[in-house]
């Protein structure tokens, strides 16, 4: 089954500004292209509160996508939230947005805050028919193979608007090497048999 296939309801969750675009754009505006309603909920903004949420909007509009911040009301990481709280603020998210595809992190990428984004989402979505797929953001393992349960998104279409969303964060460039996302992407998608591609781990699939 395709999960491409058919126009719906997009959720991704990422736990900071730029998280999505790294390591999901591709995927998130291929599903704006085709007619998904998508939205991009960023969970926490550590610093530079204002600036990092425009750009952030910056990078949703590129990729055709609504923003949605869950902890908009205070600077901070995901690990300064009570677990029972996020859970609580992702539940309301989920029961307003009623997603078809739900997108998160997935629960071994490096990053601290991304594994509690994962274990909330999960928490989040146990009532919750939808499909569910996990990212890393963090280039080093995205370049790896996980192993089974994979699957690979052609990009090859979204690739400059994936990087052009990415450019969006103008004060974390210093940080994200945009060429070395494209060279991932390469890289990816010569496994997968594409152009460029991203590469999701199957948590949940409804045929």
């Amino acid at each position: 089954m395709n999960m491409l296939a058919t126009k719906g309801t997009v959720l991704a969750l990422g736990a900071h500004p730029d998280d999505l675009e790294v390591g999901a754009g591709g995927m998130l505006a291929r599903l704006a292209a085709e007619g998904a309603d998508v939205t991009m909920a960023v969970v926490s903004v550590p610093t530079l509160s204002s600036t990092r949420i425009r750009e952030a909007k910056a990078g949703a509009a590129i990729i055709g996508a609504e923003l949605f911040v869950v902890c908009e009301e205070r600077e901070g990481r995901v690990e300064d939230v009570a677990m029972h709280e996020l859970v609580r603020r992702l539940d309301a998210l989920v029961a307003q947005v009623k997603p078809d595809l739900v997108i998160t992190h997935a629960a071994h990428d490096l990053h601290w805050d991304h594994g509690l984004v994962h274990r909330a989402t999960i928490s989040a979505l146990r009532r919750t028919p939808c499909d569910l797929l996990a990212y890393v953001s963090s280039p080093e393992m995205n370049a790896q193979s996980r192993g089974p349960g994979q699957c690979f998104v052609d990009i090859t279409h979204t690739i400059e608007t994936k990087l052009a969303a990415i450019r969006a964060h103008a004060t974390q460039l210093a940080k994200l090497d945009v060429e070395a996302t494209r060279d991932v992407a390469r890289g990816i998608g010569r496994i997968g048999g594409f152009a460029y591609a991203e590469a999701y781990e199957v948590l949940r699939v409804r045929i």
